[in-house]
């Protein structure tokens, strides 16, 4: 039950990652982020750059961000960091964040198999994001960065998104936007699905050679037909 065969491809359940694959969040990382520079009277840096530091949970962001001038840090100043960033990304994180086109419509194609989200993302701030696209209902887990011991790229969050579903991790597949994603799928057993328009540079993406990629959301529908459209 719950599965498709699409040219020797199985599904069983599907994975997403969240920032970059459902979501755009970019911008509004971003200016949280130079927010927190500037609280330390450092300098905005290009949002461009400040996007390639998103992606291991926001302490990485910020560790990466209060060092990107080369300057030392210490733990009591990442700590203060991680808190100023989280008061202004809390009030300011759907400013300019949107799904990605072909999101909606293509979580509505897959609404008869198990759909999971697995992010880094702070679970306080995956909650508002979801909540306010009116999409929460849609998954039957969501695992967050404070939900484990262990973030992507260790496969901890696929595990748990997979608890107590009697479905192989072969017939699993992950989507995301970040070589964590597809290091994680691979070190749990699940097919990988780059996806190449999300906050990663494509040829990053592709460098991880995930089993397949794709361009815009909607193509999913194409790999993974939606086992009620199948005789």
């Amino acid at each position: 039950m719950g599965r498709t065969k699409f040219h020797g491809r199985r599904t069983g359940a599907f994975i997403f990652d969240l920032d970059g694959t459902l979501v755009n969040t970019a911008k509004d990382i971003a200016i949280s982020a130079n927010f927190t520079r500037i609280y330390f009277e450092l300098p905005e840096i290009p949002e461009a750059v400040a996007v390639r530091y998103i992606g291991d949970g926001v302490e990485k962001l910020l560790q990466r961000m209060l060092c990107h001038d080369k300057r030392q840090t210490n733990p009591d100043e990442i700590v203060e960091g991680i808190a100023v960033f989280s008061e202004h990304y809390g009030n300011h994180l759907l400013d300019n964040s949107a799904p990605y086109p072909g999101v909606l419509p293509t979580l509505e194609y897959f609404r008869h198999l198990p759909i999971m989200v697995a992010t880094n993302k702070p679970s306080e701030f995956t909650s508002k994001i979801l909540e306010s696209f009116n999409i929460t209902p849609t998954f039957r887990k969501i695992v967050a960065g404070d939900d484990v011991v262990r973030k992507k790229p260790d496969p901890e969050m696929l595990i748990k998104c997979m608890k107590g579903l009697d479905i192989a991790p072969s017939d699993v597949v992950m989507v995301g936007d970040h070589p964590n994603d597809i290091i994680a799928a691979r070190e749990y057993g699940a097919m990988s699905v780059g996806c190449l328009y999300g906050l990663v540079d494509p040829d990053v993406v592709k460098s991880e050679k995930p089993d397949l990629t794709i361009e815009n959301f909607s193509e999913l529908k194409t790999l993974f037909p939606s086992f009620d459209t199948l005789e």
